[in-house]
């Protein structure tokens, strides 16, 4: 079980999620204006940052509440970002982003009621699974390999539902513990 920091909010990996989500509008920026090698050389940016924020809070013991909650939120803003760019230039259906908006729209929601029963909700190792799938789909689509970036996409979208049905099964056995306990 990982030691959270409730008193420390600003520290190294805080920094970098927030330096991911300042990213997030260069990345539309360079799509909008056609420079996708500046779009994917800023979204490969972030998720470096990504990856940096996880390793450093580990290492160092930098974990903080504030943390918990940034992360999944920049996780979310890049995937739904991305995919609307994707949607909005017509490479991807926008069923494929409504599906994922109900996805993420639901978990925050339900994490948000495990929350105030006093049960935190962690990362389940498909939901990281998943989110490199939809990464690498993401880096397939700005390189043209559009048959690579497909196959990866289907599958992260079938991966995002397991995901959901995944955490739901969690959840619900994490609140029915906790509520047995109380009585």
């Amino acid at each position: 079980m990982e030691h959270i920091k409730q008193d420390q909010i600003i520290n190294i990996p805080n920094a970098l999620t927030v330096v991911r989500i300042l990213l997030l509008p260069v990345v539309v920026w360079r799509f909008i204006i056609g420079d996708a090698t500046g779009a994917l050389i800023a979204y490969l940016a972030a998720m470096l940052t990504d990856a940096l924020d996880g390793i450093i809070a580990r290492k160092f013991n930098q974990i903080t509440a504030l943390g918990k909650l940034l992360d999944p939120l920049a996780d979310k803003l890049s995937l739904v970002t991305l995919l609307g760019l994707f949607v909005s230039d017509g490479q991807i259906p926008l069923w494929v982003l409504a599906i994922i908006l109900v996805k993420e729209v639901t978990m925050v929601i339900g994490g948000g009621v495990a929350l105030k029963r006093g049960v935190v909700v962690y990362a389940l190792p498909i939901g990281k699974v998943t989110t490199v799938v939809f990464v690498l789909s993401i880096i397939a689509r700005f390189l043209a390999l559009t048959r690579i970036a497909d196959t990866l996409l289907w599958i992260s979208v079938a991966l995002s539902m397991v995901a959901l049905i995944w955490y739901a099964v969690d959840l619900t056995k994490k609140l029915g513990i906790k509520a047995n306990s109380t009585k």
